[in-house]
């Protein structure tokens, strides 16, 4: 069974696409382009230009380019990656480049220096002149391919990979090219179930739980309004899976999509909303589909207990999880972030207490239970802070 994956199109030489409809920005789908700017009004025009994008045959297969003929660029590519901070990962790619007063392919003469280096931003970052990034050494890989490589801890659930090169001279012929990327990581690996991006931008499931031949519906729920975004879903596989997009809507402040596809297999599904052809992660979901197993209980009266979820929403982040576990942990409540897991169980007491319901797509209400789960007691709990969360639940005094 395929492993879900990290980085989209590791080779650099797949399907290349015009960024934004921009057919001078051309990149490996997965990726998107970015440079500097000239520092300041008056500097050379051949200093810092942005650089043309495009794909080249190099060695028998195609490989991505950008070049700045008679100038010079600080520029690259970057993609946003899927993590789990802690998490140590190796990171390569392979760089060459040709710089040359002669137009001969590959020649030499009067080479300039042109620093290729990879770095990673360990917080997920877009910006490249970010002091947080951590860069591997420049390298000049003049006409031959050389490997980068680079060991960064991730520092959030959500890294940044980025490809630079900075020529220091311009040349007639200025050319880098990127191809095969690549990050591994190191030692034991967990991946993070649930990611949510900027502007509170989360994936709601329904089913949670699906079976095999379950249509799935997938919703996306965010306070900003995302350009340039797409549904990626890789199935258990490897694949990735077809869907359907039933449109975007907005509602007060929040902006929702909608999309659709069927879960035609057990296994992992790798489901993520991304922008700029999977360059930007906004947010990201790993579902497990199986076949529902029913064990019938040999003793009814194991069954005859009560039991208290603290549901927390999409939005809440481990802060709040281990809040929930500190409130809740004399009274040995359950915690979990699925609705359904909340209200399902033959159990005869069964009480949720919904941390702030309004953080849900569609607001929780105990008349959603009610019509779902008859006969579940519904709390709804405003906590303002992980901290107030912990000291509420550590007072709370129902079904004690």
């Amino acid at each position: 069974m395929a492993q879900p994956i990290l980085l989209l199109n590791e080779t650099l030489g797949k399907e290349f696409r015009p960024y934004r409809g921009n057919k001078k920005l051309t990149v490996a789908a997965g990726w998107s382009p970015w440079w500097l700017s000239p520092s300041a009004d008056d500097a050379p025009r051949w200093q810092n230009r942005q650089p043309v994008y495009d794909s080249f045959r190099l060695d028998e297969r195609l490989v991505q380019q950008l070049s700045t003929p008679f100038g010079t660029h600080t520029a690259g590519l970057r993609q946003q990656i899927p993590a789990a901070e802690g998490n140590e990962y190796e990171f390569v790619a392979e760089g060459q480049a040709w710089s040359s007063e002669s137009n001969e392919p590959a020649s030499q003469l009067e080479a300039s220096d042109v620093n290729l280096q990879i770095g990673i931003d360990p917080t997920g970052g877009l910006d490249p002149t970010s002091p947080l990034i951590i860069w591997s050494e420049s390298l000049q890989p003049l006409s031959q391919w050389e490997t980068l490589r680079l060991t960064v801890t991730a520092e959030s659930t959500i890294i940044t990979l980025f490809l630079k090169s900075a020529p220091n001279l311009p040349k007639r012929q200025q050319s880098v090219f990127w191809r095969n990327v690549r990050l591994r990581p190191i030692g034991r690996y967990k991946r993070s179930v649930n990611i949510i991006g900027t502007g509170d931008t989360h994936i709601v499931l329904e089913p949670e739980r699906p079976q095999p031949s379950d249509s799935v519906t997938v919703t996306i729920s965010s306070n900003r309004e995302h350009q340039f975004t797409d549904l990626f879903v890789q199935r258990p596989s490897g694949q990735t899976a077809d869907f359907i997009f039933h449109g975007k809507s907005q509602d007060a402040d929040r902006f929702a999509w909608r999309y659709e596809f069927k879960a035609d297999g057990d296994g992992l599904y790798d489901i993520r909303f991304i922008g700029d052809e999977g360059a930007r992660l906004l947010a990201l979901r790993l579902l497990q589909v199986s076949y529902e197993t029913q064990i019938v209980p040999s003793d009814e009266g194991r069954l005859k207990y009560q039991r208290v979820y603290v549901l927390l929403p999409p939005t809440a982040d481990k802060k709040w999880l281990v809040a929930a576990a500190k409130g809740g942990f004399n009274g040995r409540y359950t915690i979990g972030f699925s609705a359904d897991d909340a209200g399902i169980g033959n159990i005869p007491r069964r009480h949720v207490l919904a941390i702030n319901p309004h953080h849900w797509p569609d607001v929780l209400t105990d008349a959603w239970f009610q019509q779902h789960y008859p006969g579940v007691a519904f709390t709804a709990v405003v906590a303002n802070t992980p901290e107030d969360l912990e000291a509420w639940l550590k007072t709370w005094e129902g079904d004690q």
